[in-house]
């Protein structure tokens, strides 16, 4: 008697449903474009809210955006980020 037990394999096709790798990395793009715009405005709002006499230079905003994108890679960093300026 045998004791081989077979398993259904199913495959998916092109319908809804299957994966695409490029679908994916391009929505986690996405969401990470997203991210950075949503929190670099709030903290360029936050300084610019300070009301102080100098502006902010679009370097400064650039290296913000810099910082956002390498902290958006660190689960802790990016998690330090959303509760601090919700």
């Amino acid at each position: 008697m045998s004791r081989h037990v077979e398993k259904g394999r199913t495959t998916k096709g092109h319908g809804a449903g299957s994966y695409s790798p490029q679908k994916t990395i391009a929505e986690s793009d996405i969401a990470r474009k997203n991210w950075i715009q949503k929190y670099s405005r709030r903290l360029l709002r936050l300084w610019l809210g300070r009301q102080t006499p100098l502006g902010v230079a679009a370097t400064y905003a650039e290296h913000i955006k810099k910082d956002l994108a390498e902290f958006y890679e660190d689960p802790l960093k990016k998690k330090f980020i959303e509760t601090t300026y919700y």
